[in-house]
């Protein structure tokens, strides 16, 4: 997987951290996936807070804590995503929710998100559902 460049040496850190995460998720080592998305979400809280990767980060710690079984906690980080992600046309952080809130039986709110993520993904039959 190529890495994204960076001339801001914080923004390199959050991004190798990040990428450890990433390949720890593809590998299915979902709790080593969070701990590796944390440490990226806790870098950047100290060094680019608001920052566009901060959000980004964000988005995909709700991600893996969704994939390691955290619902709960996967939906109070991605409400901390979803405005920037969805200003961006970003739909990873509704569909955390939508299957997050699915997962814990609120099918009212998981529609909710589900319909923004079709929105934001410019696709009416986006299907995100897992199988149980």
């Amino acid at each position: 997987m190529p890495r994204k460049q960076t001339e801001n040496p914080k923004e390199a850190e959050a991004l190798a951290f990040a990428q450890k995460a990433i390949e720890a998720g593809v590998d299915g080592h979902h709790a080593e996936a969070v701990k590796h998305w944390q440490a990226a979400s806790d870098y950047a809280d100290s060094h680019l807070s608001g920052a566009d990767i901060d959000h980004w980060i964000k988005s995909g710690l709700g991600a893996a804590l969704y994939d390691s079984g955290a619902y709960r906690e996967a939906i109070a980080v991605s409400m901390k995503a979803l405005d920037w992600c969805a200003s961006h046309k970003h739909p990873l952080p509704a569909i955390t929710l939508a299957r997050s809130y699915r997962r814990l039986g609120d099918h009212a709110a998981a529609q909710t998100y589900l319909d923004q993520a079709r929105f934001l993904a410019g696709d009416p039959n986006l299907e995100i559902w897992e199988e149980d």
